[in-house]
């Protein structure tokens, strides 16, 4: 069924259902991530004010990017490129922070992840109203929210886990978010095929 001119052939709830999906796993790997950033960038000998930088200037990316991605999604209507470009970025950025040796390069990485947001965030907001349309918007987005949320805790969880049983090797915890890094594009693409 064609929902809109989004090039949406999903059903509404099923598409509103399985974007929820990879917004749960995405959120479990960017929060997860951001849930130790801090400790990880002191581990390269990063100051608190370093610290503060960093996730401020990964911030800022995140929101005042989206001042250029909304007008672009608009006037270009390629709302799947942006969509998928975003979440490639947020999915690579982040597990490759297990592999850095230097702050630098750790620093840039968490705010290429939150640039990967505001990539993606608008042309996703776009199709979610659309779809939700046909099934009620606060019903839709209340269950793309509950499903985002969810990611949201076990992100933490899972690295918080890792960290534990690896003697608080961030390594492994950053490696370990490639899992759902890669199930997040999975169904993003199978979403887009769809």
């Amino acid at each position: 069924m064609r929902v809109t001119a989004l090039t949406i052939r999903w059903t509404p709830w099923r598409f509103v259902t399985a974007f929820g999906v990879v917004s749960l796993l995405s959120d479990v790997v960017y929060e997860g991530a951001r849930s130790v950033i801090g400790p990880y960038l002191a581990t390269f000998g990063a100051s608190a004010t370093v610290v503060g930088l960093v996730t401020g200037a990964g911030e800022a990316t995140a929101l005042a990017g989206r001042l250029a991605t909304g007008p672009l999604a608009d006037r270009t209507r390629a709302y799947w490129p942006l969509v998928l470009v975003g979440y490639a970025v947020t999915m690579v950025a982040v597990p490759t922070l297990g592999l850095t040796t230097a702050l630098w390069l750790a620093a840039a990485l968490f705010v290429a992840e939150r640039a990967g947001k505001a990539i993606r965030g608008p042309a996703r907001d776009v199709m979610l109203s659309n779809a939700a349309a046909a099934v009620g918007r606060g019903k839709g987005f209340a269950v793309h929210e509950a499903l985002d949320q969810a990611g949201g805790v076990a992100g933490p969880l899972l690295v918080a886990a890792v960290l534990a049983a690896t003697a608080h090797n961030y390594r492994p915890a950053f490696l370990a978010l490639a899992v759902p890094a890669v199930a997040a594009m999975l169904l993003l693409l199978w979403l887009r095929a769809g």
